[in-house]
């Protein structure tokens, strides 16, 4: 069973390597007819066809045959949902588009009852591997959206980009960032020092996500709350990162990665609070145009896509 997990866990960054070459041709073609709206999809192609199965790949090997089967039918069935999702952006929204969009739900709620059987298992006992597992709880709910936005749906009289921009911030807030965050806490395994501090950061980033989307569907002022609270998270997380976690890794390619993955993360969390701000204070301080091209980029490819690129490396060397 080992070997087949360690077969599934390449096969996952097999599957995100090839998805990058397949996101690296979709960026020359046009898929919406703003700009910003373009810059928005290509960023969540980049979730589901690099992120999700980079990230799935460093999910640790299990223990039980049925965690086996979930964990692999999980990674078999991401680049069929992923690609399919993908063309579904080149229908117009409505039944079709949906049609395709929803085999990557269906992909998503296989990952999600795996991370329910990982914590069934092990038990809700504060770890890196909760967050790990709360990533993966959160992505269904991206993929809900997802499939809200081909659906041609707005609830409650959201625009079209709203609805994607919410699928996206579930792709990369919901999933990738509590994963890094799991990372991290294996690497800090046995530094009692810091284990209070990385729960903290951890917590905050969790509980950032669902009150930055609620702020969305309720309250500016809530939403501001959310991108206070996981960007303190967010900053905290950076702050062990670069304080300890470094310490403990030894590949140059592996630090510097971590450290674009932390500025990033910093960078990025501020352009939000200015983002949610700007809505509360009804003064535009950023607009979306401008969180895309710069929130947008720091958190997909320098903060999630840098981040798990180097904990991918670091697992390989050791």
């Amino acid at each position: 069973m080992e070997t087949a997990l360690n077969k599934a866990s390449q096969n996952a960054r097999l599957s995100a390597a090839i998805g990058a070459v397949f996101w690296f041709i979709m960026l020359f073609i046009r898929t919406a007819d703003a700009r910003e709206t373009e810059l928005i999809q290509k960023i969540t192609f980049l979730g589901i066809l690099v992120i999700v199965p980079l990230a799935m790949s460093l999910v640790p090997a299990l223990q039980t045959e049925r965690e086996s089967i979930l964990y692999r039918a999980a990674v078999s069935a991401q680049p069929v949902g992923a690609v399919a999702t993908v063309f579904s952006f080149f229908l117009s929204p409505g039944v079709p588009a949906a049609t395709l969009a929803l085999s990557w739900l269906l992909v998503t709620m296989v990952i999600a009852v795996f991370a329910v059987w990982r914590l069934l298992k092990r038990g809700p006992r504060l770890s890196g591997e909760i967050f790990v597992d709360a990533g993966m709880l959160f992505l269904p709910v991206g993929a809900g959206w997802l499939l809200t936005s081909r659906f041609g749906t707005q609830p409650s009289g959201f625009g079209e980009t709203i609805v994607l921009l919410t699928a996206t911030h579930f792709h990369f807030a919901g999933f990738a960032a509590p994963i890094l965050a799991g990372m991290a806490g294996r690497a800090l395994v046995g530094t009692r020092s810091v284990t209070s501090f990385f729960a903290v950061a951890g917590i905050l980033i969790i509980a950032g996500t669902p009150l930055v989307a609620a702020g969305i569907t309720f309250s500016p002022a809530v939403a501001l709350v959310g991108a206070i609270v996981i960007s303190i998270g967010l900053f905290l997380l950076a702050v062990l990162v670069l304080g300890w976690v470094l310490r403990r890794v030894n590949s140059f390619a592996t630090q510097t990665l971590l450290v674009v993955s932390s500025l990033s993360s910093i960078a990025a969390m501020v352009m939000a609070c200015l983002y949610a701000y700007s809505i509360v204070a009804k003064t535009v301080i950023v607009d979306i145009p401008q969180m895309a091209m710069t929130h947008g980029v720091l958190n997909s490819f320098g903060f999630a896509l840098c981040g798990l690129v180097a904990w991918s490396l670091a697992r390989q060397n050791n």
